[in-house]
């Protein structure tokens, strides 16, 4: 599985012009998120690389083929941020017609849509009718459909859109098991928080161009910083700024072992954690 691939990609509607030249990479196994101003063209270059509008040049591939092929679109998952259902159908029968459309096997459908239905908790709600569902209710019923084949690629429009705080932390867990299966997640969202805990890379795009394309995590070190309580360590034995000692290792082990050694100097330790990059200051910086 090579991935998602763009190349050049434009896009006009008419006369105006929304995309100018993107270039981007998801490889499988990776979360990219897709941050940016109103009017960016966020929306535009997914709805470019899955497949439902056409691009004015350039080119985008999905495993080396094209996005629109019949082949592709069975491995692919997708949740808008707000989806047009058939109300008078109830959560399982749409789940079950999604899964048929998608070629689940028939003697594996209904186990597929009872277990997408209890992940999501929607259980006591599948044979509810839609148009009873609240707007969360419909979000969660979204990200069934997505995952109804186990999807290689994976296209997130605000997926925790009107989502309670269980549900987006549901909704962060399951990006990170579709992480963990191998499947290439684009992610397009304004909540910068949800962002920096999910995704691997940031790819910041404003008046159609990327303007940023930032790494946020990176397997082969971790930055960490660690809070020392003030007065508590002698500053001669340790580079500390502000009370707060930043430090790259290679392994969560390797933080253990600093942490060991910083109490060993008889210093107050307070907070560690980890460091990613500041979303918001980036938002702020290329808007």
């Amino acid at each position: 599985m090579s991935g998602i691939r763009v190349r050049s990609l434009t896009k006009a509607y008419g006369r105006l012009p929304v995309l100018h030249g993107i270039d981007l990479d998801v490889q499988p196994g990776e979360v990219v998120g897709l941050i940016g101003p109103n009017g960016a063209g966020k929306t535009t270059l997914m709805s470019c690389v899955i497949g439902f509008l056409r691009p004015d040049g350039g080119e985008v591939s999905i495993d080396g083929r094209a996005s629109d092929e019949i082949d592709i679109r069975r491995r692919t998952g997708f949740v808008p941020e707000r989806m047009n259902f058939d109300r008078r159908a109830s959560g399982r029968a749409f789940l079950r017609y999604m899964a048929r459309l998608a070629e689940v096997p028939r003697e594996e459908v209904n186990a597929r849509v009872d277990t997408l239905l209890d992940r999501l908790g929607l259980s006591d709600a599948g044979k509810r009718l839609l148009g009873q569902y609240s707007r969360g209710m419909l979000q969660r019923i979204g990200m069934c459909q997505a995952l109804v084949r186990e999807p290689d690629f994976l296209f997130l429009d605000e997926p925790t859109s009107g989502l309670d705080p269980n549900g987006v932390f549901l909704v962060r867990d399951l990006i990170a098991e579709q992480k963990r299966r191998g499947a290439a997640v684009l992610l397009n969202s304004h909540q910068l928080a949800e962002v920096e805990k999910v995704c691997d890379r940031v790819v910041f795009l404003n008046k159609g161009v990327i303007a940023l394309d930032e790494l946020l995590r990176d397997a082969t070190k971790i930055v960490i910083a660690i809070t020392l309580l003030p007065g508590s360590f002698d500053p001669a034995a340790i580079n500390a700024v502000d009370n707060v000692v930043t430090a790259t290792v290679a392994s969560e082990d390797e933080i253990a072992q600093l942490v060991a050694r910083v109490v060993g100097t008889g210093a107050g330790v307070i907070d560690v954690r980890r460091r990613t990059t500041d979303l918001e200051s980036i938002f702020r910086g290329n808007a």
